[in-house]
């Protein structure tokens, strides 16, 4: 009797799971695929941050090969202009970074808003990169739809705010330099002044010791 009490418990609970899995399936979570390089490919904001990059990018160069004429003509010149010129390019990296960091976090910030716009009004409960899913469904991919939202954002690049106090600081250096130069010049020529008069005073005792004794 025993036994036939726990085998219909056995039965019932396995139905139940059954009946849980059953329900489950019907309820299950919506998912959604999504390729994050053809969104930032095909959407506009990611077109214009491309855009933007490749307008810094030749701006750059630009800047480098002035460098590069002024470094050669430089050649063999005082320590000041070359540490100027490495100043120069380090700015330029420096800017270089700062752009880049600028328009992907831009375009990331925007990623993530109209995914989870996306995700809210489709009901859907994950969002999985499309390379990490072994498989799927096309009703599953959610690609066209995150670029047709995209398209509809206006994303504005504009040149980060650098750090003026570093590269000031490089280019005050030499004025400060300068500066110093021209008090210690002006100094210099006051010392000379000065040492002027008291030469005038030995230099004529000797000349009246020396008629003295003849």
């Amino acid at each position: 009797m025993k036994k036939l009490v726990l085998l219909c418990v056995a039965v019932f609970c396995l139905a139940l799971v059954g009946c849980n899995q059953e329900m489950k399936a019907d309820s299950s979570p919506k998912v959604a695929v999504v390729d994050p390089a053809k969104v930032f490919q095909d959407s506009k904001p990611g077109k214009d941050g491309m855009a933007y990059l490749e307008k810094v990018s030749a701006e750059v160069q630009q800047k480098f090969k002035d460098l590069q004429k002024e470094a050669a003509e430089s050649k063999g010149q005082d320590t000041a202009s070359v540490n100027d010129l490495q100043a120069q390019v380090a700015k330029i990296q420096e800017r270089v970074s700062a752009e880049q960091q600028m328009v992907v976090t831009k375009l990331n910030d925007l990623f993530q808003k109209v995914l989870e716009q996306y995700r809210k009004e489709n009901g859907v409960a994950l969002v999985i990169p499309a390379e990490q899913a072994l498989s799927f469904d096309e009703s599953a991919d959610a690609t066209a739809a995150i670029v047709a939202i995209m398209n509809k954002e206006n994303v504005t690049f504009e040149s980060p705010a650098m750090d003026d106090a570093k590269p000031a600081d490089k280019t005050v250096k030499p004025e400060d330099k300068a500066a110093d130069m021209k008090d210690d010049a002006m100094k210099q020529a006051q010392d000379k002044k000065d040492e002027v008069a008291p030469a005038d005073k030995p230099a004529t005792t000797p000349d009246a010791k020396d008629v003295k004794k003849q």
